[in-house]
């Protein structure tokens, strides 16, 4: 029992250093300069920073309907579980780690079904993405001139709208994916718990959806916001296109953890140079909002983890 305890704790300690080292190395070597900008707006950078909370409020909130009928936990709860989680998934490949991070806060019995239901809600913000990025390239798809060939710009948009319709089937249709785990010959204890996601009518899977747009609403204007704060001014409708695209852009590319701030830097600087010469504002911008969004929250997510906010000891109305 004394063992068990030592090699949670030493779990603990090694997954909140990775997290800390990852943030301290990629603050080390981000484009974080802020005396090139003395008129740098600090009344908006703070709206971008209330927006945070906001943020992952909603992801909260979300989470909190997918696992209602597994398990009944409080909001603060699961505001814990997404936190931990995200700490969690700095500290993994891909982020894979963010699912498993926050069924931690769950009676272990209801782990796997809690993990299947943080996937429902990734594929909802999939979606939501996908969406957003496919209506921008139809309204900017003529500015992004990568090269003088532009026979594959409508393929593209072909493309997108077809991934867009079968993202959209899936979702609605989620009985597939136990099917698909019968197909591949999946063993019956786990087909038994995926069958868990048949529960969610169309109109609840609609309010995922809706939910996930205001998220994704929030983090566009925190990034309108930030170029506005450095004085980087670009029309409202060609900033939110290109932020889509971007987004998409981001989605697709296949990165891992630690190359993430690398992309996210490097797609803003090659959406927008269409727009703007001012391209270290751009990478600036890249790199705080992955800070507000990612890692300040993410160093919340490991005080939860060193100080045992999600303990199975502790009841639920202590939590």
């Amino acid at each position: 029992m004394h063992k068990n305890k030592t090699f949670k704790l030493f779990l603990k300690l090694v997954l909140v250093l990775i997290s800390y080292g990852y943030i301290y190395y990629k603050i080390k070597v981000s484009p974080f300069d802020f005396s090139q900008f003395p008129q740098l707006q600090w009344l908006l950078v703070g709206i971008v920073l209330l927006l945070m909370p906001i943020n992952w409020l909603l992801e909260s909130i979300k989470w909190r309907f997918l696992i209602k009928d597994i398990e009944q936990i409080t909001l603060s709860k699961a505001i814990k579980g997404v936190l931990v989680g995200l700490t969690s998934g700095l500290a993994t490949p891909n982020r894979v780690g963010e699912y498993l991070g926050r069924s931690v806060v769950l009676n272990k019995s209801n782990r796997v079904k809690g993990t299947l239901a943080t996937i429902l809600g990734s594929l909802s913000q999939v979606l939501v993405t996908l969406l957003f990025g496919t209506v921008a390239w139809m309204f900017i798809y003529e500015d992004l001139r990568f090269d003088n060939q532009s026979y594959y710009r409508p393929l593209i948009m072909v493309g997108l709208i077809v991934l867009v319709f079968f993202y959209i089937l899936v979702f609605y249709n989620l009985q597939w994916i136990r099917d698909l785990a019968k197909w591949m010959g999946f063993n019956q204890r786990y087909i038994d718990e995926i069958k868990y996601l048949n529960r969610f009518k169309s109109n609840q899977l609609s309010y995922i959806l809706f939910l996930s747009f205001f998220r994704y609403v929030v983090f566009a204007s925190q990034y309108v916001l930030i170029m506005h704060s450095f004085g980087l001014y670009i029309n409202l409708v060609d900033s939110i296109a290109a932020i889509g695209i971007i987004y998409l852009l981001i989605l697709i590319i296949p990165h891992f953890t630690i190359s993430e701030l690398g992309i996210r830097s490097s797609v803003g600087v090659l959406i927008f140079q269409f727009y703007t010469n001012q391209i270290e504002i751009v990478a600036m911008s890249a790199a705080l909002l992955w800070f507000v969004n990612i890692a300040l929250p993410s160093l919340i997510g490991s005080f939860l983890i060193l100080f045992g906010a999600f303990s199975p000891k502790k009841r639920l109305d202590q939590v």
